[in-house]
């Protein structure tokens, strides 16, 4: 959203409101055009500029309101509030289609029409990445934050309606991925891997688990896994206080940091013992990239987002962003765990111009790019 004009009447209020002006702990109802349908949604403005608003419902979705889609808004008497447990999960279940259930777990609510066993795998899988998670954050001196409401996970029996659900948000390229975490929905989706027909009988006692588990620890199945695991990193990252959500948060961050968590042991039924091992998927591709003459990787990494979002450009600047994280946290933990608490304090629709990426990587990581460069194709070059 950058899109400059006047402020209209509706944004005035709406600026008033995030100054102080008005109660900030009240209920914002906003009438806006969303898919060129007129809709009204109450929950609190997160986020103001000249280009729009940011809303938050009580469900946590967040909603990108462009100015000139804003037809009306005022504020309630009610105090905004997050929906609690057992309201959270029975929109859920009015949302989705017949059939869901939902799993339980310390952090999660896990909505599924599979099986239980699969859903109870995935459920435990989780509270093992968030442990993993928030340890080792700790270790570094991150304070995390315990997320406001309960994670959601959202699983379908096959990829068929996996992609139909998806489809909305992400158009086709729902059915050509096995996961997704969404930052307008806050939710993570996803179906089964197994294939419903594998454990369609299976309950959820241990030894169906086990099976599962069995199945998906395969070799041919380490990359499913690790998407699955990458993408609920993402929603831990944004849930945890690491990073906010719909702030301008360099893609190389974001998913080198998913990529540095995506694989776990899935031998240990405790802890995650995978963290800050070398990505043997990721690790032939940067290395060959690194090994290539020319060209300023780092500085392009910190300034360009679109090679992510480009076919035939993705792969390299995953295995690259991979590599750069993988390097900040063996060679320079400090001044990284510093970067990104800076990082995490940008709000939305308050996005720096692209150069001051650089010299905020030169004021907490290294003044001389020339240099660092040298010194991280050194370094991932010789990783075995």
């Amino acid at each position: 959203m950058n899109i400059a004009r006047k402020l209209s009447p509706v944004l005035a209020l709406l600026a008033l409101i995030l100054a102080g002006g008005i109660s900030a702990s009240a209920e914002d109802t906003l009438t806006f055009r969303h898919d060129e349908v007129e809709v009204t949604k109450t929950g609190r403005v997160i986020a103001n500029a000249d280009s729009g608003v940011i809303l938050e419902t009580p469900d946590s979705m967040m909603w990108p309101i462009l100015a000139d889609d804003l037809i009306a808004a005022k504020q309630d008497a009610g105090e905004f509030a997050l929906l609690e447990k057992k309201a959270l999960t029975e929109k859920l279940l009015a949302e989705l289609p017949p059939g869901f259930e939902v799993h339980e777990t310390a952090h999660y609510l896990i909505c599924y029409n599979t099986s239980r066993a699969y859903a109870y795998w995935c459920g435990s899988l989780y509270e093992r990445l968030y442990r993993g998670f928030v340890n080792y954050w700790k270790q570094r001196g991150v304070s995390l934050v315990e997320p406001t409401q309960p994670l959601v996970a959202v699983i379908f029996d096959n990829k068929q309606n996996y992609a139909a659900y998806g489809k909305p948000e992400l158009g086709d390229a729902a059915g050509s991925i096995i996961g997704y975490y969404s930052m307008h929905t806050n939710r993570v989706a996803m179906y089964d891997l197994t294939g419903v027909d594998a454990v369609r009988s299976a309950g959820s006692s241990q030894r169906d688990i086990a099976r599962i588990n069995n199945i998906l620890a395969r070799p041919e199945a380490t990359w499913l896994v690790a998407t699955i695991v990458h993408e609920a990193t993402h929603q831990l990252a944004y849930n945890c206080g690491l990073q906010i959500r719909l702030a301008d948060n360099p893609v190389w961050v974001s998913e080198g940091l998913a990529i540095y968590f995506e694989t776990p042991d899935l031998s240990s039924s405790r802890g995650w013992r995978g963290i800050g091992e070398v990505n043997r998927i990721r690790l032939p591709q940067a290395k060959r990239l690194v090994q290539r003459s020319g060209g300023q990787i780092v500085a392009d990494l910190l300034v360009n987002d679109d090679q992510f979002r480009k076919a035939e450009t993705a792969l390299d600047a995953y295995a690259l962003s991979w590599a750069l994280n993988y390097f900040l946290l063996k060679r320079y933990p400090d001044a990284y765990v510093n970067y990104l608490k800076n990082l995490s304090q940008r709000r939305p629709l308050h996005d720096p111009p692209r150069e001051e990426r650089i010299a905020e990587f030169q004021k907490f990581i290294a003044s001389d790019l020339t240099a660092f460069e040298s010194e991280f194709r050194k370094f991932i070059a010789g990783l075995r």
